[in-house]
């Protein structure tokens, strides 16, 4: 008997289920149409088509018709041909040309007291001549003020030894004042700085 009903209240269900139209429930619920994807059809009329004027020949400027003719225009006939240098061996991926490290770097290369607050306080800057993303590396302890400690590259200008952080900017610029010792400025607020041989 128990078998009966359970094949039985089985059989209705499947029926039951079966007979629905819709997918979430038994009912009458009116079906919404299936929207149809709405292609634009291509144009069907004739394609018209004329020459393009010729561009005006401007003179110089913006409006020039070539590259070459953009250029401020200079008298041809009393222009001097210049020879131009030819272009650095190497460059970094910024744009900074590379130097050779040469004597000078080489021997400024190495650990360096950074000092500031008119000496009061000091840290180690290491100067390295491998080549950095601002041309040579060189790397700064913690303890260093922050600009300095961002200091990622460095070079020589002229007598100047530079500083440069992570995207090239001069950071502090100092000049020789005796045997292993350079004074300067940082340029993010102007104090006096030094280097001097660890």
């Amino acid at each position: 008997m128990k078998c009966t009903a359970l094949v039985l209240t089985s059989a209705t269900a499947l029926l039951l289920g079966g007979c629905s139209t819709v997918l979430d429930g038994f009912g009458d619920k009116a079906s919404s149409p299936v929207e149809t994807s709405q292609i634009t059809p291509a144009p069907s009329g004739s394609v018209e088509s004329s020459p393009v004027a010729a561009p005006v020949s401007a003179t110089y400027g913006a409006s020039a018709a070539t590259a070459a003719a953009a250029v401020t225009p200079t008298n041809q006939g009393s222009a001097t041909p210049v020879a131009l240098a030819a272009p650095p061996a190497a460059t970094a991926p910024g744009g900074v040309a590379y130097a050779e490290p040469g004597a000078a770097r080489t021997q400024l290369a190495g650990t360096w007291n950074y000092g500031w607050d008119n000496g009061q306080k000091s840290c180690k800057v290491t100067l390295s001549t491998d080549r950095g993303m601002s041309g040579f590396a060189a790397t700064a302890d913690v303890d260093c003020p922050n600009d300095i400690f961002m200091t990622k590259g460095w070079d020589v200008w002229g007598n100047e030894i530079v500083l440069q952080n992570h995207v090239g900017k001069v950071t502090a610029r100092l000049q020789p004042a005796g045997a292993g010792q350079y004074d300067g400025v940082a340029t993010g607020d102007g104090a006096k700085v030094t280097l001097s041989r660890s």
